[in-house]
Formats: structure tokens, C-alpha cells, sequence
């Protein structure tokens, strides 16, 4: 992970609390009126699901009705996912807050303008354009919260090669290829192939996150490459465990390395029995949850609006974990609320910051 000064974040974080208290910032809705928006691509994919467990967990620790939380599907589809935004807001959208996954970069600038135009209230995840900023007079774009997606390229690439024990050939599932956290997620698995010679790239292709892409892929360069395939690395979980499947199939579960990235439960149950070697969570509950207690914190007047944090309150990435062998005992179950309740609580909401996202 970069190297950012923590302490000078935790100082400014600890400075606004502060604020919070003697300023007692006025509430702009009533917490019974604040509508919670989670949008992404779907639910059928399990990291999706966690996204969306993970709202109704923040909603049901703050006493509120499932009926404030709106779960808004767009397929991959970045216009669907504008729209659906635009049609909410049709009603009172200064009492809403939207907790993004967004689809691509221009998603991101739209929907922002929308939030700045309607007075809704909006906080972004994984990636935002070049040079666009929270900060830059959005004062309805509550924070971007980032993740280091080339770390986690390299970590579980490194996972990859030290199970392979450095040597012989990969395969490898990309992402959907313009999407800027599979690209980067790449790039680390290029970083440690240039470092670890011994290992080669046999071949590459998208199956686009999707597991049921990932499984004939699999099979396919099982036929092709037979032996030669001494590892399998995925951008995501759902496509590793497609490569799973397809391993079982051919009785080879367990017998070559697997990584994937993005903690899901089923995947971290392959590396319990040994059929993937790691993944990298970002903690799909966590990202769920966070835009809404930011923006219920907001709303409810226990913190200053977001146009008074400092940059870096609005921008930064998320800490990381490398599940493998050796702690994913650890994360076996998952999570109650009571688990975030230091993540969720208006003076903690920056907890899990690792420092200024790109």
C-alpha cells in the first residue's frame, strides 16, 4: 500500500468531531424522512449481494424501516443507472443519499451533476475521472471512497506466484476491459510477472466478472494448455470460482492455485478447503453501508456538511485485506451490524481511510 501520513488524517478527523460537538450543526431532515439509495450492477453476483446486506445492516442499526432503502438495478447499463437516479429524485431529494457503484468514469460526472443540481446527496466508490474531485464546488458529492486496485493486483498475483513457487505457466480472467479497477487489478499481475521471470503468461481473456463466462473460458485452456497451467488469476472472486468449477470438473480442484479478489463469503470458503489460494477484500458490507452513514450523518446535523471536511475526508482509500491460509479463519462468517459499529458512528466514519485516493 502507498504510504500516506495517517496521523495528520486521524488529526483532522479528530479536529471535526470536535467541531461537530461545540458547533452542533443543524439537522436538514429527520431521520425518518432520509430515503437511502443503494445503486449498483446487480445482485445476482455475491459481491453485489454483500453491497446490498450491507445497507440493510446500517439502516436496521440506526432503527429506521426497510421501506427508507430503494435498491436500484442497472445491469451494466450506465444510462439505466442515470436515469434511475433522475426518477427517484422526482420527490424529495434533499432528504436522499445515493451509495454508488458506478459503471463507468462518465457515469460518475452524471451523476454527480445530478446530486449538485436536485440537492440529493451522493458518495461514489472504486474509481472517479482523472483530476474530478469531491472538493472541486460539489457540495453535494459527499466523499469518493477508493480502493487501491493495483494493490490488490499485486497482492494476490505475489499470493499466486508463491504458491506456484515461482515458476511455470498462468492464465488469467480479466474484467470488463474499460472498467478502471479491472484494468488496474491487471496491471499488478503484470508488475509481479516482470519481477518473477520464472513465471509466464500463457493467456488472458475477459469473462467480464461473471462466473458463468469464467467456467467454459477454463475449460477451454484446460484442452489447450493441459499441464503447462500452473495457476489461474481472476480480477474478481465470481470468475475465479468459475475457474473452481471448471477445475473440479476436471479433477484438478485444489490441485492448481487459484486467486480472485474481492472477499466474498464462497471465496473465502475455497481458500478454508484449498481450492483458492487468496482473494483481496474491500469489504462489500462495508462499502454498502458507509455512503449512507455519511450521509445520515450529515442530514442529521451530527457532522458539518461535507463543502467544511478537509480534502482528504472527501477523497481517500480503503484498507485492504489479503485473505489467505493463514487468517481466513478469520472471516469465515459474516458480519453482524455490531461489527461496524465503529465505522458507522458520525466520528469514526473515516476509520478504515489508508489515505488520498487517486
Amino acid at each position: 500500500m502507498k504510504n500516506y501520513n495517517a496521523g495528520a488524517f486521524i488529526l483532522a478527523a479528530g479536529i471535526l468531531a470536535a467541531g461537530t460537538q461545540m458547533a452542533s450543526a443543524a439537522a436538514t431532515c429527520d431521520k425518518q424522512n432520509i430515503r437511502f439509495v443503494n445503486s449498483m450492477r446487480e445482485i445476482s453476483q455475491p459481491y453485489h449481494g454483500d453491497l446490498d446486506k450491507g445497507g440493510r445492516l446500517f439502516l436496521e442499526s440506526v432503527g429506521l424501516r426497510d421501506k427508507q432503502y430503494v435498491l436500484q438495478l442497472n445491469q451494466g447499463d450506465s444510462d439505466k443507472q442515470v436515469s434511475l437516479m433522475r426518477a427517484v429524485l422526482a420527490s424529495n431529494p434533499g432528504c436522499t443519499v445515493f451509495n454508488v457503484e458506478p459503471n463507468n468514469l462518465p457515469a460518475v460526472q452524471l451523476m454527480v451533476q445530478t446530486a449538485n443540481e436536485t440537492g440529493a446527496w451522493i458518495v461514489t466508490h472504486w474509481s472517479h475521472p482523472d483530476g474530478f474531485f469531491p472538493y472541486q464546488g460539489n457540495d453535494h458529492w459527499i466523499a469518493h471512497i477508493g480502493v487501491n486496485s493495483l494493490d490488490a493486483g499485486i497482492s494476490v498475483s505475489d499470493n499466486l506466484i508463491k504458491a506456484m513457487g515461482g515458476h511455470g505457466g498462468i492464465v488469467a480472467l480479466q474484467g470488463i476491459l474499460d472498467n478502471k479497477p479491472a484494468q488496474l487489478r491487471f496491471t499488478g499481475l503484470q508488475q509481479e510477472l516482470a519481477k518473477n521471470t520464472g513465471v509466464t503468461l500463457l493467456d488472458q481473456q475477459t469473462a467480464n466478472w461473471d462466473r458463468s463466462q469464467a467456467f467454459p473460458i477454463v475449460q477451454s485452456w484446460l484442452a489447450k494448455y493441459g499441464d503447462k497451467i500452473k495457476g489461474i488469476w481472476a480480477a474478481n472472486d465470481d470468475m475465479a470460482l468459475g475457474a473452481v468449477e471448471a477445475l473440479r470438473a476436471a479433477g484438478l480442484a485444489g490441485k492448481i492455485p487459484v486467486v480472485g479478489v474481492d472477499g466474498i463469503p464462497e471465496a473465502i470458503q475455497a481458500v478454508k478447503k484449498g481450492e483458492m489460494v487468496a482473494t483481496s477484500s474491500s469489504d462489500a458490507y462495508y462499502q454498502g453501508s458507509i455512503g449512507f452513514a455519511m450521509g445520515y450523518c450529515v442530514l442529521t446535523g451530527q457532522v458539518p456538511e461535507p463543502a467544511k471536511w478537509t480534502n482528504e475526508q472527501r477523497n481517500f482509500n480503503l484498507r485492504l485485506i489479503t485473505i489467505n491460509k493463514d487468517n481466513v479463519d478469520q472471516y469465515l462468517n459474516p458480519p453482524p451490524a455490531s461489527a461496524y459499529a465503529g465505522d458507522w458512528a458520525c466520528d469514526k466514519i473515516w476509520a478504515r481511510d489508508t489515505g488520498p485516493a487517486d
